[in-house]
């Protein structure tokens, strides 16, 4: 997957394959700034594996379930679940959680409606789903 390529430079959410500890891969998602907005929940042990939970991610936009708690450290921040139906469990599995913490509710809200626009992007311009 790597970050979104094509032609000439593209404005618009990028979505970055990150290497982590033990082999294991995982997402990063980036606004067209830079800034950093969401990453996976889960991590990968292959890029096909990471490129098939994207596309599932993408189909599933709209049916995501969020969730919007106040951690330990009283900053703020939201997790996307997908439903039930697709995960197979009983919950819904987390597949994507917000970047980074907010000082404010408010604040994680609206990086989390960023992200529902971000995704609706990324699907256009991958044609998922």
């Amino acid at each position: 997957m790597g970050s979104d390529t094509g032609s000439g430079p593209r404005r618009g959410p990028r979505l970055v394959t990150v290497r982590l500890g033990g082999g294991r891969i995982g997402w990063l998602l980036a606004a067209a700034n830079g800034r950093q907005l969401a990453r996976s929940a889960v991590t990968y042990r292959s890029e096909a594996e990471l490129d098939e939970a994207v596309r599932q991610l993408l189909v599933e936009r709209a049916a995501l379930r969020y969730l919007v708690q106040q951690g330990g450290d009283r900053s703020w921040g939201w997790s996307a679940l997908l439903p039930v139906r697709s995960s197979g469990q009983v919950t819904g599995e987390a597949v994507a959680r917000s970047a980074r913490g907010y000082l404010r509710q408010d604040q994680c809200r609206q990086g989390m409606v960023s992200f529902q626009s971000m995704l609706q992007q990324l699907r256009a311009v991958r044609g998922a789903g």
